[in-house]
């Protein structure tokens, strides 16, 4: 009885410890966990694996100025690794400071690199449970190329094109291109002076829409760079050389008998009108619409846009004279059939400019 007594004994025992065994090697698996403690006089156990650590930029392509932001994953909470840089035409990597990582054993870092960079992280182990690691990232930084141009001019006109690049680049080349048929193409170069700008002059010698960009070229420090999308929009020339920019704009060309209707330097519709007689002729000048009306009808026909007291443009209940030439039956002012007075009405606020050339 008493041996069966202590053979169950030795089997408990037994169980005991290699639970306990199991327990103290599963303990030591995990990351941030204690090690199991060392008898006195054993060697202190040495590290087996590295943490699994990344370093994340994002984004990873950006333009000078713009921030990134760097993301430590160790999975080891309240650990201190250590950031560095190193520039595209550096050789060395230069520290930029300790992190530490939070609860759940990540750290984030904002940076604003000037140039293409490559960061790293380095975490020195623990001695006990962690061997070292370090991981990289690398960051491409584009120049900052900026690029204008007048939007809107008159064929034959010539417009001036400036590029600047920051960082600066002193006596780099911007290559310009314009889009056509759907791909950018070279077109020409400008050259960067001291301060890392640089202009060139453009005739404009046909009529249309023109997409144009600066492009600056990868070098040793950045990655390739372009400016935002400039459309330059060449129309075609008038006699009267009306401000290309004015939304609304009206001329009456009083020997032609034509009231013409301007917007951004073209021509949008072209209308016969009557003007002045002899002794009383239609003031020539540059005047503005400074009073609009809806009429029923009479003499002032649907609508009235006064522009230079008694003259205004205004309908007309005599439409027969706007079919005879010269046309000059009015006491200044200037009349058109009531369609063509009712259409001008709703697109000349006040405001509007009123050119009468002779």
């Amino acid at each position: 009885m008493r041996r069966a007594r202590s053979r169950i004994s030795l089997v408990l025992l037994a169980a005991a410890v290699g639970l306990f065994a199991v327990a103290t090697v599963a303990s030591a698996g995990e990351p941030g966990a204690s090690p199991a403690p060392v008898p006195a006089g054993s060697a202190a156990p040495s590290p087996t694996a590295s943490p699994a650590l990344t370093l994340a930029a994002i984004p990873g392509a950006i333009t000078a100025g713009d921030a990134v932001t760097l993301t430590v994953r160790i999975g080891v909470p309240g650990v201190t690794v250590q950031l560095s840089r190193k520039g595209a035409a550096a050789a060395d990597f230069r520290a930029v400071g300790p992190l530490v990582t939070n609860a759940r054993g990540v750290a984030t870092y904002r940076a604003l690199p000037r140039e293409t960079m490559t960061y790293r992280v380095d975490y020195a182990g623990d001695g006990v449970q962690w061997l070292p690691a370090s991981a990289e990232a690398t960051v491409a930084v584009s120049p900052r190329v900026s690029f204008s141009a007048t939007a809107r001019l008159y064929r034959g006109d010539r417009v001036r094109l400036a590029v600047a690049v920051r960082p600066a680049h002193p006596n780099a080349t911007v290559v310009l291109q314009r889009r056509q048929d759907g791909a950018w193409a070279d077109w020409r170069t400008v050259t960067l002076g001291a301060q890392s700008s640089g202009q060139t002059v453009w005739r404009a010698d046909a009529v249309g829409a023109w997409p144009l960009r600066a492009v600056m070229a990868a070098d040793a420090t950045h990655a390739e760079g372009a400016s935002p999308v400039r459309k330059v929009t060449v129309v075609k020339s008038n006699p009267y050389h009306v401000p290309i920019d004015a939304k609304s704009m009206i001329v009456v060309d009083i020997s032609q008998y034509r009231l013409h209707f301007f917007s951004l330097g073209s021509e949008v519709r072209s209308f016969p009108c009557v003007t002045g007689r002899p002794s009383l002729p239609t003031p020539l000048g540059h005047f503005k619409v400074y009073a609009r009306g809806m009429w029923p009808g009479g003499p002032y026909g649907a609508r009235i846009m006064s522009y230079h007291p008694p003259c205004a443009i205004h309908g007309t209940d005599e439409p027969w004279l706007l079919q005879r030439f010269p046309r000059n039956f009015s006491h200044g002012c200037t009349r058109l059939l009531n369609a063509n007075a009712i259409w001008l009405y709703d697109r000349a606020p006040l405001g509007t400019p009123v050119w009468n050339v002779p």
